[in-house]
Protein backbone atom coordinates (compact mmCIF):
# COMPACT_ATOMS: atom_id res chain seq x y z
CA UNK A 1 0.00 0.00 0.00
CA UNK A 2 0.90 3.73 -0.95
CA UNK A 3 0.82 6.30 2.11
CA UNK A 4 0.83 9.75 1.90
CA UNK A 5 1.96 11.98 4.48
CA UNK A 6 -0.57 14.53 6.50
CA UNK A 7 0.32 16.98 8.48
CA UNK A 8 -1.55 18.02 11.69
CA UNK A 9 -1.09 22.01 12.20
CA UNK A 10 0.97 21.99 15.32
CA UNK A 11 3.79 19.65 13.50
CA UNK A 12 5.23 22.43 11.88
CA UNK A 13 5.66 24.77 14.47
CA UNK A 14 6.91 22.00 16.65
CA UNK A 15 9.51 21.62 13.85
CA UNK A 16 10.55 25.43 13.97
CA UNK A 17 10.42 25.45 17.40
CA UNK A 18 13.01 22.79 17.24
CA UNK A 19 15.35 23.94 14.52
CA UNK A 20 15.43 27.68 16.22
CA UNK A 21 16.67 26.02 19.37
CA UNK A 22 19.68 23.59 17.07
CA UNK A 23 19.87 26.81 14.40
CA UNK A 24 21.47 28.64 17.92
CA UNK A 25 23.42 26.18 18.66
CA UNK A 26 25.33 25.47 15.19
CA UNK A 27 23.10 26.43 11.72
CA UNK A 28 24.56 22.46 11.42
CA UNK A 29 23.14 20.85 13.71
CA UNK A 30 19.57 22.37 12.60
CA UNK A 31 20.10 21.18 8.97
CA UNK A 32 21.11 17.49 10.35
CA UNK A 33 17.80 17.76 12.39
CA UNK A 34 15.74 18.02 9.19
CA UNK A 35 17.95 15.13 7.82
CA UNK A 36 17.03 12.67 10.54
CA UNK A 37 13.05 14.26 10.81
CA UNK A 38 12.96 12.85 6.82
CA UNK A 39 14.90 9.82 7.59
CA UNK A 40 12.14 8.68 9.98
CA UNK A 41 9.59 9.26 7.39
CA UNK A 42 11.31 6.87 5.25
CA UNK A 43 11.35 4.67 8.57
CA UNK A 44 7.90 4.87 8.86
CA UNK A 45 6.80 4.58 5.37
CA UNK A 46 9.04 0.91 5.17
CA UNK A 47 7.03 -0.13 8.36
CA UNK A 48 4.37 2.47 9.07
CA UNK A 49 2.72 -0.86 11.51
CA UNK A 50 6.54 -1.52 13.28
CA UNK A 51 6.28 1.26 15.95
CA UNK A 52 4.90 1.51 19.82
CA UNK A 53 1.95 2.73 20.13
CA UNK A 54 2.58 5.38 23.14
CA UNK A 55 -0.16 7.67 23.33
CA UNK A 56 -3.72 6.59 22.92
CA UNK A 57 -3.69 5.25 19.77
CA UNK A 58 -1.13 7.19 18.33
CA UNK A 59 2.55 5.27 17.28
CA UNK A 60 5.65 6.87 18.02
CA UNK A 61 9.28 6.80 16.61
CA UNK A 62 12.49 8.35 18.53
CA UNK A 63 14.51 10.38 15.68
CA UNK A 64 18.23 9.05 15.59
CA UNK A 65 20.62 11.62 16.99
CA UNK A 66 17.83 13.87 18.40
CA UNK A 67 16.13 13.32 21.25
CA UNK A 68 12.30 14.09 19.40
CA UNK A 69 9.38 11.47 18.91
CA UNK A 70 7.37 11.88 15.87
CA UNK A 71 3.82 10.69 17.11
CA UNK A 72 1.45 9.47 14.43
CA UNK A 73 -1.63 7.74 13.06
CA UNK A 74 -2.29 5.80 10.02
CA UNK A 75 -5.79 6.22 8.37
CA UNK A 76 -6.35 4.48 5.25
CA UNK A 77 -3.79 5.86 3.13
CA UNK A 78 -2.48 8.39 5.25
CA UNK A 79 -0.20 8.71 7.79
CA UNK A 80 -1.01 12.04 9.80
CA UNK A 81 1.81 13.42 11.83
CA UNK A 82 0.43 14.65 14.85
CA UNK A 83 3.13 16.37 16.89
CA UNK A 84 6.87 16.33 16.90
CA UNK A 85 8.00 16.28 20.49
CA UNK A 86 11.14 16.18 22.89
CA UNK A 87 11.43 13.08 24.89
CA UNK A 88 10.92 15.05 27.98
CA UNK A 89 8.02 16.47 27.04
CA UNK A 90 5.38 17.11 29.97
CA UNK A 91 2.61 14.30 30.01
CA UNK A 92 0.50 17.73 29.63
CA UNK A 93 1.94 18.58 26.55
CA UNK A 94 2.05 15.11 24.95
CA UNK A 95 -1.95 15.28 25.87
CA UNK A 96 -2.35 18.00 23.50
CA UNK A 97 -1.83 16.20 20.60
Amino acid sequence: MTFVFENRPRVEDDILEALDYYFLINPKLAEDFLNRLEEAKLTILNSPEGFETKYKSAKTILQKQFPYHIYYLIEENKIVILAVLHAESSEEKIGKI
